[in-house]
């Protein structure tokens, strides 16, 4: 069994948003993460350094899908899929709303 891939409910609620090519880009670069979630995605900064991001580039805009790997489960959990704008900090009120 292969590495498992979870969507949150704010992603899930984002990628629904997009239109019909863009989700199959997404879906494209989803399978693409979880083929070797480290090395596809660059880890982010801090306060972030748990999260990675992986860009899309979609008639001539900029998207991003944040995401966290689990090793021990083996398992990526997508975080936010959304454009460039703003990207970070939805991340971070995301990580840290708890």
């Amino acid at each position: 069994m292969g590495t498992q891939l979870f969507l949150t409910k704010t992603a899930d609620k984002s990628q629904r948003k997009l239109d019909k090519p863009l989700r199959e880009r997404v879906k494209q670069a989803l399978m693409e993460i979880i083929t070797n979630p480290k090395l596809k995605g660059e880890r982010l900064s801090q306060p972030l350094t748990m999260v990675f991001s992986h860009h899309i580039k979609y008639q001539g805009k900029e998207f991003r899908i944040a995401y966290q790997y689990c090793e021990e489960k083996d398992c990526v959990f997508i975080l936010l899929i959304a454009p460039h704008e703003n990207f970070y900090r939805r991340v971070k009120n995301l990580v840290y709303a708890s």
